[in-house]
């Protein structure tokens, strides 16, 4: 299993060399779906956050998935809910999706372009300013991050959400954009030349209090 060194708490929807589902019978990713029906769980303590939200994509993906918590632990006081009213908690999220993959033979992810929308509107309903419609390119993902990364840093909370095609190689996760040239090879030293390192997500989350990376696409392993 690869080991990596996240500063703050990531939550992969499924283990190393591991698949996710595009289209469940709610029509998205298993993983989205369990976020979204926990988000409504008002009652949840923090401790049980991550149990309760692997049992759900374990369910509702029978058993496909299993999400994988990696990096620093989750802040006690961190609640996904919408603050009490009169909380001055500034919330911001970036729900980074790839599913425009029609230059290449892939086609497009319905299911992710689904859980754009019902994800943007999750957070949004529990407070967060959330940017989302970053184009596929990987010059326009890398950019998106670079503003998110400013933006966040003046929150108290940030949370970015990303999914699409994803790659794994040695200690190092990779976001594949829309633009990536698909007749090439998928090994460490394209994937660090055309695709999004999971390092960049998660560096580019940088609010005072609580940051935390979703990544809710494949975990494919690499080619040596």
């Amino acid at each position: 299993m690869a080991r990596f060194n996240f500063p703050i708490p990531v939550c992969f929807a499924t283990q190393s060399g591991g698949t996710t589902l595009d289209r469940d019978q709610e029509g998205g990713n298993p993983f989205a779906t369990a976020l979204i029906r926990f988000s409504s769980l008002f009652d949840v303590k923090i401790d049980e956050f991550q149990d309760k939200l692997d049992e759900l994509t374990v369910e509702i993906s029978h058993n496909h998935q299993k999400p994988e918590w990696i990096g620093a632990e989750l802040s006690q006081d961190w609640r996904i809910q919408k603050p009490k009213i009169g909380s001055k908690e500034r919330r911001t999220a970036l729900v980074l999706v790839v599913s425009d993959y029609t230059d290449s033979a892939r086609g497009t992810l319905k299911g992710a372009a689904w859980d754009e929308l019902r994800i943007s509107a999750m957070l949004a309903r529990h407070g967060f300013s959330v940017a989302q419609g970053v184009g596929s390119s990987r010059q326009a993902i890398l950019c998106a991050l670079d503003e998110f990364s400013k933006v966040s840093s003046n929150s108290d909370i940030s949370i970015i959400y990303a999914t699409g095609h994803g790659y794994e190689a040695g200690n190092n996760v990779y976001l594949i954009p829309g633009d990536y040239p698909m007749n090439n090879a998928f090994g460490a030293t394209e994937l660090n030349q055309d695709a999004v390192n999971i390092s960049k997500i998660v560096s580019s989350c940088s609010a005072k209090n609580m940051n935390l990376v979703f990544f809710a696409g494949c975990r494919t392993k690499a080619e040596d």
